[in-house]
């Protein structure tokens, strides 16, 4: 009896180390995807980050061109028999700039905007998680500038308000932690630094906008004095950027070899195509002649600004890294030892 017992104390222990990074270093994910459906893959990913932890967008507020209102948009969509893995999931809310800049955002309005947001995100909580996760962070993403950072500070403390009980958290920009004096700290609990997305998308002769440590490098000096905790968001995805007659004209994601194949040839510089024929693409229309830049992120550049970002976050910040996102292709490329090693 006693060699059965200690034999199952052995597999009990190898589970428990099985479920965890090999380095001891958790990290977490976003889910990005307007379909919540867990599988195989996506359930391992959790199981590796040792967190089990998902932050998820529940929807997005932009304004309607056509009723001139902010709307909902995007919603997430919940299996309806949901079994979670994730013991903890964290709602998110993209608000793009232009609804603070809209009436339905302005000052007068801002309390009713914050109703509605957090009436939303309790319907879906109450609808699809009750009784089978733990909410206790509500995150909002919002790139703030200097002409919306009145309003949007306005709204979180509103937002606050209608959620007590609940820490509430912000995205943060790198150049609003460098010029932060300028730029304003969120009045939240806590922020998620999003150490990705640093080129300018708009110009053709870009060579990654989604991660460039060098770009990322010089905002990184006065990190270590955020007066916020905060956590660190790093990049897993990869898209295409479309460019017409020297101008943006859009992103294509989830783009196979066999799509880019399919309408694309080789140009001469790298990771660049010219589209070879018109063609539909990702609900994005292609003209011939077009060009497209193929962006990515590879594990020594990753692993690179992981490293400036911890020795930036000095010795004594203890942060959470997140990658984005868990519904990426790019994702499962990265083994869960890789991921670790990226994690502070």
């Amino acid at each position: 009896m006693r060699t059965i017992f200690l034999l199952a104390l052995s597999l009990l222990g190898l589970i428990a180390c099985d479920s965890k990074t090999s380095s001891g270093k958790e990290y977490s994910f976003y889910h990005w995807s307007t379909a919540y459906h867990p599988n195989e893959i996506t359930n391992e990913l959790i199981s590796r980050g040792g967190t089990f932890k998902e932050y998820v967008r529940f929807f997005d507020l932009t304004v309607n061109k056509n009723s001139d209102k902010v709307y909902p948009v995007a919603t997430v969509q919940f299996d309806e028999n949901l079994k979670l893995l994730a013991q903890e999931i964290i709602p998110v809310v993209y608000i793009s700039n232009e609804v603070f800049l809209h009436k339905d955002g302005n000052k007068k309005n801002l309390t009713k905007l914050a109703q509605n947001t957090a009436a939303k995100i309790k319907r879906i909580q109450n609808k699809h998680l009750i009784g089978k996760v733990a909410i206790k962070q509500i995150q909002i993403d919002c790139d703030w500038t200097d002409s919306t950072k009145d309003n949007f500070f306005e709204f979180l403390i509103a937002l606050k308000k209608q959620l007590p009980g609940y820490i509430i958290s912000s995205t943060l920009r790198l150049h609003q932690v460098k010029f932060k004096e300028r730029t304003g700290v969120p009045p939240v609990d806590k922020v998620v630094l999003m150490a990705y997305n640093v080129g300018d998308l708009g110009n053709v002769q870009e060579i990654n906008s989604i991660i460039s440590n060098k770009v990322t490098a010089q905002y990184l000096d006065q990190l270590e004095d955020y007066p916020l905790p905060y956590d660190v968001a790093l990049p897993l995805f990869e898209w295409g950027v479309l460019y017409r007659d020297g101008k943006l004209k859009g992103l294509l994601r989830d783009l196979t070899p066999s799509l880019l194949e399919s309408a694309f040839a080789k140009a001469e510089e790298e990771n660049t195509y010219k589209a070879t024929s018109d063609s539909y693409i990702n609900e994005i229309f292609i003209y011939k002649g077009d060009d497209l830049r193929v962006e990515t992120v590879n594990k020594d550049k990753l692993q690179e600004l992981a490293s400036m970002i911890k020795e930036a976050s000095g010795s004594n910040s203890d942060y959470e890294t997140i990658f984005y996102h868990i519904n990426s292709s790019l994702t499962s490329k990265f083994s869960s030892d890789e991921l670790s090693s990226f994690a502070k």
